[in-house]
């Protein structure tokens, strides 16, 4: 690739390149599996990620426009802007549920939907790093995806009570049970697990 490289990320499954306007994600080698298995594993996420991220912006979803899927790597598009983590406020909040509220009407869990896999850009939240994401509409992955997202504002922003309210305000315009889903939110934090 003749582009400057900006960045480079590792991650637990992948590592990232990021270049100039593109990005590419390299799923990398697990060596305590054997060779032939762990290319196969990681050449069906890295397809199935990639479909998913897919599905999500036919759903209306702002993610990385996806060029090109090659064995286990993917070359997308780079949103340059903020983490979320960085800039959220409430109105911001809310286009964070609009967008989750969107992807979970269209049947699909982020998995791992913090504020550092959100990035603001041009008055617009995308999600992004859908390494972990799964087909399922049920409450039950709903709830934990909202759960995911509640946790990180706690942690986070000391406004985290006024930031979720305008997450649910946003949610609902999307998700017509948003209330049973933060029912469910409720219900898993008090699982021992969560706590």
């Amino acid at each position: 690739m003749d582009q400057q490289l900006g960045e480079t990320v590792v991650g637990a499954e992948a590592t990232v390149h990021i270049y100039d306007v593109v990005v590419v994600k390299r799923r990398r080698p697990k060596s305590y599996r054997i060779k032939e298995l762990d290319t196969k594993l990681r050449k069906e996420r890295t397809r199935v990620e990639a479909k998913i991220q897919s599905d999500a912006r036919r759903a209306g979803v702002p993610t990385p426009v996806i060029w090109d899927v090659n064995g286990c790597s993917i070359t997308m598009e780079r949103i340059k802007g903020e983490p979320v983590r960085y800039v959220m406020n409430e109105l911001i909040a809310e286009q964070v549920g609009d967008v989750l509220g969107r992807l979970h009407s269209a049947g699909i869990a982020h998995g791992d939907p913090t504020t550092f896999n959100m990035i603001y850009s041009a008055d617009k939240v995308y999600l992004i790093d859908f390494g972990l994401a799964y087909y399922d509409g049920s409450l039950e992955a709903r709830g934990v995806d909202l759960h995911v997202f509640f946790q990180t504002l706690e942690a986070m922003h000391q406004d985290a009570q006024s930031l979720k309210d305008a997450f649910v305000v946003g949610y609902a315009k999307r998700c017509p049970d948003a209330m049973r889903v933060v029912d469910k939110v409720n219900e898993i934090k008090q699982r021992g697990r969560y706590l």
